[in-house]
Parts: C-alpha cells; structure tokens; sequence
C-alpha cells in the first residue's frame, strides 16, 4: 500500500516572495475590516482562516466564519491580476522538484496547507508543480481554522480518490513550521520537518519531529526519511 504523502506549501516548496500576504492583506480589508483595526501576526504554518481571525481581532468568528468565501473569491481575484508577477516573484526551494519525482512510486502526494485552496492551486502553478501533487486529494485554509483537523479532511479526500484508507503512519506531513509537525503528531503520522522556512533547526528539534533536514536538496536523504527508517536526523 502506497503511503499519503502531505506537503505544506509556503516555506516548505516554494515562497511568493510577499506577494500572496500582500493579496491577503488587501482581501481582509476589501471584505471584512475596512474600518476594523488590522493586527500583524505571524503567517507561518496557521491557517488562512486563523490568520484572519488574529488579523481581524474585533470582528466576530462568526462573522469571519460566514464571510470566508467571499474573502476566498477577493483574494484570489487579486492574485490571478497579479499572476505574472506572481510567477515571476514565485521560486521553489533547492531540490523540491527531484523530491517530488522521486518520491511518487512511494506514495500519493497532496498538498496540506493553510493557504485557502484556490490560492494553493494558484501557488502550485506559478512555479510548475501541479502536476506532481493531486490537489483534489489535499486540505486547505478554507477547510477548517485549525490546522490539526486538516489531516483527516486530507485522508478521507485521498482514501475517496485511491480506494486505500490512509491512517497513522501511513500518513507523512512535510512542513517547515512547529504547526506541519504537531497537527502529524496529533494523528500519529510521520513528520518530516524542514528549515527553510522562518524557524531554526534548533526551534524545529524543540518539537521533535521525526526527520528534521535542511533543506530537500538530498534526493536520497528525502526519500529514505519519507519511508518508515529509524532516520532521525539528517544533514
């Protein structure tokens, strides 16, 4: 049986270098706050759907809750305005591409990711990668706020799509953030955590992952961390 292999996006493949928060900023206040106090947090590894809710602090969850889709339609409007810059902007990180070739006799790959599902496919495409993640098989920012719920939404779209149930460690989440390694843990899946995003190998090892690397630029490093190895650290 094939394993589900789940790749965060942002800071794990790829960077928009600042395009996409920008977009995002611009829907959050086209939709939901124009008058309402904008707060900065951290993007990093939360969910679009909570990133509005710690931006938006005075308005409503509820409110959020009903008016998400019509954040999710401004936001990608302004993105696809913007999509050559964005494909211009948009780089992948070293050996994302050989990973992804290297790791599909293995398993089904699919995004999870707290970008909003029409922003992932957007992201995915400005730097080629369509082709080698089913995003039909992913979770998103627009699934639920929390990002541990997304690894059963992600499970039971693969298992609809393949005809295999996916559960434990036959899940791997690859992420470069505190968030991609504890939402595996919650379910017992392998986690695969990454430095190339805004934490530390240092910060990650705090949260014990069960591989933690560099970066993806070791095609056999990869490969042999993402099946079931006693590998627990690779350089």
């Amino acid at each position: 049986m094939k394993l589900l292999i789940l790749w965060d996006v942002d800071g794990t493949l790829l960077s928009t270098d600042g395009i996409a928060a920008e977009a995002m900023r611009s829907a959050m206040r086209a939709v939901l706050g124009p008058a309402a106090p904008l707060v900065r947090t951290s993007y990093a590894g939360k969910t679009d759907w909570r990133i509005i809710r710690e931006s938006l602090p005075t308005v409503a969850p509820e409110v959020i809750a009903e008016r998400l889709h019509e954040f999710a339609a401004t936001y990608t409007e302004l993105l696809m305005s913007q999509r050559a810059e964005l494909g211009r902007r948009s780089k992948l990180f070293p050996g994302v591409r050989a990973a992804l070739e290297a790791l599909h006799p293995y398993g089904y790959q699919a995004p999870l990711t707290g970008n909003i599902a029409a922003v992932a496919r957007l992201k995915l495409e400005s730097v080629a990668l369509l082709e080698h993640v089913d995003v039909a098989a992913g979770a998103y920012g627009d699934d639920h706020h929390e990002r541990p719920a997304l690894v059963p939404i992600a499970a039971a779209r693969a298992a609809a799509r393949y005809g295999q149930p996916f559960g434990g460690q036959q899940i791997v989440i690859i992420g470069d953030t505190p968030h991609d390694i504890t939402c595996g843990q919650a379910h017992g899946a392998r986690t695969i955590a990454v430095a190339t995003g805004p934490y530390s190998r240092t910060e990650l090892a705090e949260y014990h992952p069960d591989v933690l690397m560099d970066d993806l630029s070791d095609t056999a490093a990869v490969v042999a961390a993402v099946i079931p190895n006693p590998i627990t650290d690779s350089r």
